[in-house]
């Protein structure tokens, strides 16, 4: 069944609306990661916590966005006689008019930067996470001595020793 024009373009414009979203969404999460890691080096626990609370809200919230995305996706490839796993942006510009190809246009361009900051800004957070990560385990390590072997250590002329002040706390009573 093929849908008329007008059905068509009312489908497009509502999909505008929903990838404006999606441009909405993709540079709060800029602003929310470049926010996380700032409040990672202040170690503003809570701050930190009520950023962590934001995210998770507008994640589950998102997702009726997502949903929206692929209904009209389904739509849309109903109605112009293809596969809806195979209509893309690039394609759906392809059997468009001329102005509606041009909005279609811009917000993929738009989207495809916002991807490329996003995996730049995800793994800048990802990496000082995992530097944060390293650093409490090296301090763990100093502070209490877990991990590290002790008992007899020999000298480089044989002679037998205690490993002894190797912590800067003892776990012993």
């Amino acid at each position: 069944m093929i849908m008329t024009l007008s059905a068509v373009d009312t489908k497009v414009e509502r999909l505008l609306a929903v990838l404006d979203g999606d441009i909405r969404h993709l540079e709060t999460t800029l602003v929310q990661l470049d926010a996380l890691r700032g409040l990672l080096i202040k170690r503003d626990d809570v701050a930190l916590d009520q950023l962590l609370g934001e995210i998770r809200g507008r994640t589950e919230a998102y997702a009726a966005n997502e949903q929206t995305r692929q209904m009209l996706r389904a739509e849309l490839a109903l109605a112009l006689g293809c596969d809806a796993a195979r209509l893309t942006l690039s394609k759906l510009q392809s059997m468009l008019p001329q102005q509606q190809r041009a909005s279609v246009a811009t917000r993929q361009k738009k989207l495809q930067s916002l991807i490329v900051e996003l995996k730049r800004e995800y793994t800048l957070t990802a990496v000082l996470v995992s530097d944060c990560v390293r650093f409490n385990r090296t301090l763990i390590r100093t502070l209490f001595g877990t991990g590290r072997q002790t008992g007899v250590i020999y000298s480089p002329s044989g002679e037998a020793r205690q490993q002894m002040n190797t912590t800067l706390m003892s776990l012993q009573l």
